[in-house]
C-alpha cells in the first residue's frame, strides 16, 4: 500500500519545477505521514489510559519512531524507486485516478485526525 502511495507523491512532486529530488521529498513525505498515524494513535490510547508520560520522553519516542519509520521506508521505498515506478508507472487510467484519489485522502485524513486528536484529546501540560 505503501508502494503505491509513494509513487504518486513521488508523480506529484515531479510536477513541481522547483523539486530537484521528487523521489528523496517523497520517501520523507510517506515517512512524515507514517509518523503522524502512529502518534495519533499514541495520542488517542494515551487519552483514555490516562498515562504520565514525561516530555524528555514523548521526544526520545518522537526521534526514535521517526529514525525508525525512515530507515525502514529508506530501504524499502526509496532504494527500489526505479522498481515501483515501473510496476506503477503503466498501470489504466481509471486506476491511475483511483491510486492519486486514494494518496489525496490518506493525507487529508491524515492532517485531519492527527488535528483532532492534538486540539481535542491530548490534554497540555504547563
Amino acid at each position: 500500500m505503501f508502494r503505491e502511495l509513494y509513487y504518486w507523491l513521488y508523480e506529484l512532486l515531479k510536477k513541481v519545477k522547483t523539486n530537484d529530488n521528487p523521489g528523496f521529498n517523497a520517501f520523507l513525505g510517506i515517512s512524515s505521514f507514517q509518523c503522524f498515524n502512529i502518534l495519533t494513535l499514541a495520542g488517542i490510547a494515551n487519552y483514555f489510559l490516562a498515562l504520565d508520560i514525561s516530555k524528555d520522553a514523548t521526544i526520545y519516542f518522537g526521534v526514535i519512531l521517526y529514525v525508525s519509520v525512515t530507515a525502514v521506508n529508506f530501504f524499502t521505498l526509496f532504494r527500489k524507486k526505479e522498481e515501483i515506478a515501473k510496476q506503477y508507472g503503466q498501470l489504466p487510467a481509471k486506476r491511475q485516478s483511483r491510486g492519486k484519489l486514494c494518496l489525496w485522502l490518506y493525507m487529508l485524513m491524515t492532517v485531519g485526525l492527527s488535528m483532532y486528536v492534538i486540539m481535542y484529546l491530548v490534554t497540555p501540560k504547563y
